[in-house]
């Protein structure tokens, strides 16, 4: 381990331009969705307050029903509401 070190460190040294170490690859960054989209996914998800967040770059639906606070977050409007829709069924009926 320690002579991987030293490698990486003597390719700085000799190369300072290039990286000894790789590049994580980048994820693509979704668009951000249009109010009609937003407002589609909503209505969708009647009993969830949907919301997208700018920040993690994801919708996140927080549940208006069950008596513990329920957040779900997803990238994908579609499987968002799909676990949505699997929250909503698996929430015992009082």
């Amino acid at each position: 381990m320690i002579r991987r070190l030293l490698a990486c460190l003597g390719i700085l040294i000799v190369r300072p331009d290039r990286s000894a170490w790789p590049s994580p690859p980048r994820r693509r960054e979704p668009p951000d969705p249009s109010p009609a989209q937003l407002a589609e996914v909503q209505d969708l998800c009647s009993q969830w307050l949907v919301m997208w967040c700018w920040y993690r770059r994801e919708y996140a639906a927080i549940a208006k029903f069950g008596p513990e606070p329920t957040i779900i977050y997803n990238r994908n409007p579609r499987h968002l509401v799909f676990q949505c829709r699997a929250a909503e069924l698996a929430t015992p009926i009082p």
